[in-house]
Formats: structure tokens, C-alpha cells, sequence
């Protein structure tokens, strides 16, 4: 059933999306409460810092939703590609003057410090790389020069996360890619060169790898080999997510992430904290709601109205199932660990305000729609 839009705007918005979401970041903050509750003595949520920059962010992360909701189609498409130049001049700016955290060493340059706190100016790329292959694969029809074009596009940011060095952020801008390259309606013949161009690069890659990276890989093969350093958080988590068994030991109560077997509990790790507190059905319970909310974004890109406004949600959509699956995979040892957080859960404002603000962009392809279709 078609209908014109009634009044406000927010008619034409998606309530199970903004549920879903919603319900996703209360989940993680009382994840992130749990995982920290023993980082102060004695515990205590008024005076736990990563509760209270989490909230803080959260809040910050539900105002840019709400602005990227409201922000019509047209303006997001002329200002594409200013939001992408500004990112690759940040992202020089972190290259040159950049900081590192206790956590992933000094080393890694990827945080720049405002008013005493770091942002991670690559987590806001993501979304202004989508903004600008939105606007390249909506400017001309599927074909080998938009293929190059959008290739190049993405590949200045990659490069420049990837010096830094930042694996995972440099794989998710890759997934983006991808993704939005498979849904703008490439031909098969380019998608198949793409993909053996990047099977042919994986030789090179390999060598051109910091150690790190090539260690987290062959940690993945034989973590045992490494148990007492690079394999032990790996060995950690999945013995955190088995002792869950069927319904959790509850809230507060899981003995490796409350003595803190379990490092970075709070971040990388925050499912191997929800397989093990809240059990089997729990985990089940946050990937039907990891589904429903793909769902939700790819309907946002099947109802868009005009090309550029469905790409944004490819990309929103390509960007949430690639970090869902790598880190829940990397939690339970499918999959290398390449400090992917967990979207809406993981402790980080960068992410979280980010991840918040491109669920903005998704509702905004469905406010700025003339007509609204009343239906699940």
C-alpha cells in the first residue's frame, strides 16, 4: 500500500530500525559495564571512566544520528566528495601527528587528541568513503572506468589507514568497497577480475605486512603454540564463550571476565563477555538482532528513492556485516583477530558515534522518499 507522507518527516522513518539499533547500544553499554566492573576499586558504575565516555559518546552517536536522518539526499550528494577530501587530509593529519594508545602500542599512530580525548579520525572515513563511492557509482552507468574510479577512491584511504598501521580499519574500507561494488550492479566479468586481482595482491600483501599482522595470522592457525603470549586472549576468549553453556552464569558473574582472564574484555572481545555472562541464548538473541537490523538496511536500500540514496545504504550495510562477522569470528577462532570492534557494543566513541551516525544515513534514504510504503 502507497501513501503520502502525513506531516513530519519522521513518519517515513524506520521504528524497527531505530529499535533494533537502540536496543543493540543498551546491550553494549551494559556489556561494557560488566567488562569493566573490576577495572576500579572498590567497582562502581559513577566512577568507572569507560562507562562514562561510552555514555557520553552514546549520546554524541544518538545526536548525529538524529542530524544524519534530517539531512536530505541532495546535500549529502553535493558535499560527497568535500566530507572525502576533508577525511584524507585527517587522515595525513594522524599519519604526521597521530598518537598511539597503552593498548595497541605507541607505535600505531592512529588517534588524534582533542581536549583530552582521542578520536580515531579513521572510523568517520568509513562514512565519507561511502558518501564518495555513492556519488562515483551513481554519476555513471556499471562499467571498467567506474570500476577504476571507485577502485581509486577507496584506495587512498585504505593506504593511508594501513601505514598507521590499522589492519582492521583498512579491511573494513576494503569491505565497503566490495560490497557497494557487488550492489551497484557491476557486471560479473569486473567483479570477477576484482576478485582475482585481489587473490593475485594476497603474495605481496603478505609480504608487505607488518609483523604483527602476519603473527595474528599464524596465531590463528595454531593458537596453542602461542598460549602464553600473541594465542592467549584468543584461548581466553573461547574458553570465556564455552563456559557460557546454555543460559549464561549472568550479569556481573562470568569468572574470566571478571577476574580478568579476559583482556580487552571491554572491546575486542566484548561477545566472548556476552557468550559467557549471558550464555548460548544470549549470543542467538544478538544475532537476531544483528539480522534484523541488515535486514532493516538492506530494505532501506531496496525502497530508496534514487540510486545514490540506495548505495549509502549498501555501504551502511556492507560496512555492519563485514565487523559483525569478523569479530564475532575472530571471538571464536574462524577467523585472524584484526581488532575489529563489535558495531554498537564494543567500547570506542570513534566507532560507536560513527556506526550511529551511518544508521542516521539509512533512515535518512527513507525520510527524504516522497512516497512511504506501509509495510514489515
Amino acid at each position: 500500500m502507497n501513501a503520502r507522507s502525513l506531516g513530519t518527516p519522521w513518519r517515513q522513518a524506520d521504528p524497527l530500525l531505530l529499535t533494533t539499533t537502540l536496543a543493540l547500544a543498551g546491550l553494549g553499554t551494559i556489556l561494557v559495564i560488566s567488562a569493566t566492573w573490576h577495572y576500579t576499586e572498590p567497582p562502581s558504575i559513577v566512577h568507572n571512566p569507560w562507562l562514562l565516555k561510552q555514555v557520553l559518546f552514546l549520546f554524541l552517536g544518538l545526536a548525529a544520528m538524529v542530524f544524519c536522518a534530517t539531512t536530505r539526499a541532495a546535500a549529502l550528494r553535493n558535499l560527497a566528495f568535500v566530507f572525502y577530501g576533508i577525511s584524507l587530509l585527517i587522515l595525513v593529519a594522524v599519519a604526521i601527528a597521530g598518537k598511539g594508545s597503552i593498548e595497541n602500542g605507541a607505535d600505531a599512530q592512529r588517534w588524534l587528541e582533542i581536549g583530552g580525548l582521542q578520536l580515531q579520525p579513521s572510523e568517520p572515513a568509513k562514512l565519507a568513503l561511502i558518501l564518495a563511492l555513492a556519488r562515483v557509482f551513481s554519476s555513471r552507468p556499471p562499467g571498467l572506468q567506474t570500476t577504476l574510479l571507485s577502485a581509486i577512491t577507496a584506495g587512498v584511504p585504505i593506504g593511508l589507514v594501513y601505514i598507521e598501521p590499522n589492519l582492521g580499519t583498512a579491511l573494513s574500507m576494503l569491505a565497503i568497497w566490495l560490497g557497494m561494488l557487488v550492489l551497484s550492479g557491476t557486471p560479473k566479468r569486473y567483479l570477477a577480475a576484482t576478485l582475482a586481482l585481489n587473490l593475485m595482491a594476497l603474495p605481496v600483501l603478505w609480504m608487505g605486512m607488518h609483523d604483527y599482522m602476519r603473527q595474528r595470522i599464524l596465531t590463528f592457525l595454531n593458537p596453542q603454540a602461542y598460549a602464553l603470549t600473541d594465542g592467549y586472549n584468543l584461548l581466553q576468549a573461547q574458553i570465556s564463550i564455552g563456559s557460557g553453556g546454555l543460559w549464561g552464569k549472568g550479569l556481573f558473574e562470568g569468572t574470566q571476565t571478571q577476574l580478568r582472564y579476559l583482556r580487552l574484555s571491554h572491546s575486542d572481545f566484548i561477545f566472548s563477555v556476552l557468550g559467557e555472562e549471558l550464555g548460548f541464548v544470549g549470543s542467538m538473541l544478538l544475532l537476531v538482532l544483528f539480522a534484523i537490523l541488515l535486514f532493516r538496511v538492506f530494505r532501506a536500500y531496496e525502497m530508496a528513492q534514487g540510486r545514490f540514496s540506495a548505495l549509502i545504504a549498501a555501504g551502511i550495510a556492507s560496512l555492519i556485516a563485514f565487523q559483525v562477522v569478523a569479530n564475532i569470528g575472530g571471538n571464536v577462532g574462524m577467523n585472524p583477530l584484526a581488532g575489529i570492534p563489535l558495531p554498537l557494543l564494543s567500547y570506542g566513541g570513534s566507532a560507536l558515534v560513527t556506526q550511529l551516525a551511518g544508521l542516521g544515513l539509512v533512515q535518512a534514504t527513507l525520510i527524504s522518499r516522497r512516497l512511504y510504503r506501509f509495510e514489515v
